[in-house]
């Protein structure tokens, strides 16, 4: 274990060991004993971060302030993710509290305990190297999923909160980050998953062109500005929602990365060169977009229902090929989902689209959210029709838009557009 503070006569940090203490040994028990872990017992409002990316030694220094509310009586730690970053400080109130920082998690012990909905700050100064959630090329960095690779956080879907995101960038690199930049910093103003925090920047070719109101901008070497604002479209008429942002930004990286954010999108320049010679090549650019309706603009309450992020922008994306491409191809695609749905049902790895016996992230992925939540949902419109289907999407939309949602309050939308009762299909699928 790594002490980060000399342990004081007043026995101070006790609190702090026996967190930490009882954190490790309840990951080590089996999900079907522990489920879901429960929340902990604060929330984050804001972060207010300031990063300096190092592209030569493939580090980054930060500072973060942390502004949170303690959600029980008397709270005498806080604990945050924080993957394997170095912690240089912490300071609550300008005071340097006990600390202890082990295994990805930091327990701070506050100076005096938090009362119910009493607010607290802590400022953490931190240096971030090259991880799964962070990664370095000589003229490139970028963030992707696992936000606590490079910011100190409560690196849960639960944990929704504000972000303001000061970047000092090498001299001549282009910034794309989540949420809007005000001129000095980027805002995520509603309150956010850490996960959708990201940034990117580096030596890229940058265009612009506007469409109905929106900047989509594109970072690398990629033509696709037209075929955005089709899917734009596509998705703005089907889910009755606009696109909620100002701008979109796509970015063409190096490696392989795949992730949404707020507002923003990462994508590798391989694909980028895919699509100029196979143009025809739409679903990852479509998939991704999605998510800026189903996972931005209405977020899953936890991983249990992370399907309603990844089955339904794979779906998603599935009804846009089909739009511009005819049911043949509409038909490929969702028997690709059923293909590899069915190869994890061979494997023994079927388990419910909302799905409680998890204890990290890792254990939420694979293709049982996107592919078997995509064939559950052609499934449902297959039985439902096209106009009753397509009217639950709208409704869910409309009546969740900027909330964080489980598997009921999807069902209950297609209940209600359906005017039946659907629970044996979400009991067999879902459930």
């Amino acid at each position: 274990m790594k002490l980060c503070w000399p342990a004081l006569p007043d026995g101070r940090g006790s609190v702090a060991k026996a967190w930490l203490a009882f954190a490790a040994f309840a990951t080590a028990l089996p999900a079907t004993l522990t489920g879901a872990p429960l929340p902990r017992p604060y929330t984050v409002e804001h972060y207010d971060v300031h990063v300096t990316p190092d592209l030569a030694a493939q580090r980054i220094a930060g500072e973060v302030t942390i502004r949170l509310r303690s959600q029980i009586d008397r709270l005498d730690a806080i604990e945050l993710d924080t993957g394997s970053l170095e912690i240089l400080r912490v300071l609550e109130n300008q005071r340097a509290p006990y600390f202890e920082h082990n295994g990805g998690r930091l327990i701070i012990d506050l100076a005096t305990p938090a009362h119910k909905q009493e607010v607290r700050t802590l400022t953490i100064r931190y240096i971030a190297r090259a991880a799964k959630g962070l990664v370095f090329y000589t003229d490139q960095v970028y963030t992707s999923f696992f936000t606590h690779d490079w910011l100190p956080s409560n690196d849960r879907p639960d944990d929704r909160a504000t972000l303001r995101l000061l970047i000092d960038p090498p001299p001549h690199a282009t910034v794309a980050a989540s949420g809007r930049f005000d001129g000095t910093a980027w805002l995520v103003e509603s309150p956010t998953p850490p996960f959708l925090f990201a940034f990117a920047l580096g030596d890229f070719a940058e265009s612009t062109t506007q469409i109905d109101g929106v900047t989509l901008r594109t970072l690398g070497k990629a033509n696709v500005s037209a075929p955005t604002a089709e899917v734009l479209h596509f998705f703005a008429e089907r889910t009755g929602h606009a696109y909620p942002g100002a701008v979109y930004t796509q970015v063409f990286t190096h490696g392989k990365v795949e992730q949404e954010a707020v507002g923003l999108t990462l994508l590798p320049e391989s694909y980028g060169e895919t699509l100029a010679t196979h143009p025809e090549d739409l679903w990852l650019l479509a998939h991704e977009f999605a998510h800026q309706w189903y996972a931005v603009g209405i977020q899953c309450k936890d991983w249990s229902d992370f399907w309603l992020n990844e089955g339904l922008a794979t779906f998603m994306a599935d009804a846009f090929l089909e739009h511009r491409y005819g049911k043949t191809r509409y038909a490929q695609e969702i028997e690709r989902s059923r293909t590899l749905y069915e190869a994890q049902v061979a494997q023994g790895k079927d388990r419910p689209l909302s799905y409680t016996e998890w204890q990290t992230s890792d254990q939420v992925g694979g293709a049982i959210p996107y592919h078997k939540g995509a064939w559950f949902l052609a499934e449902l419109r297959r039985q439902l029709t096209d106009e009753v289907f397509w009217a639950g999407i709208r409704l869910y939309t409309k009546d969740h838009w900027n909330t964080a949602v489980v598997s009921n309050d999807f069902e209950r939308a297609m209940d209600t557009a359906a005017h039946k009762d659907l629970t044996k299909l979400f009991a067999r699928w879902v459930f």
